[in-house]
């Protein structure tokens, strides 16, 4: 799952808001995790920071900037679900 959450909303020299391979991938993944609100909320962010960019209120690399900070909190986050998990599976051996 960590590794599918690198879909990102934009480049650092691109912007892929209105990518559609960018936009397919999304909807791929929220296909396969319907029930993930994290990632829905990840993917909530990246629609509103697209919306903010082509209103010229941030620029690219500052909403480049704020999706790549959640998306790095969000991935620290599943990692340490899944060595919490990895942790309690050692120990109930």
């Amino acid at each position: 799952m960590v590794s599918l959450l690198t879909v990102a909303c934009t480049g650092t020299e691109e912007n892929y808001c209105h990518d559609p391979e960018a936009e397919a991938q999304w909807q791929a993944l929220l296909a396969k995790n319907p029930k993930d609100m994290e990632l829905q909320a990840l993917h909530a962010l990246r629609i509103g920071i697209c919306i903010k960019v082509d209103q010229g209120v941030l620029t690219l690399d500052e909403g480049t900037e704020i999706f790549e900070k959640a998306r790095a909190a969000l991935i620290g986050q599943r990692e340490d679900e899944k060595r919490q998990e990895e942790l309690k599976a050692k120990q109930s051996m």
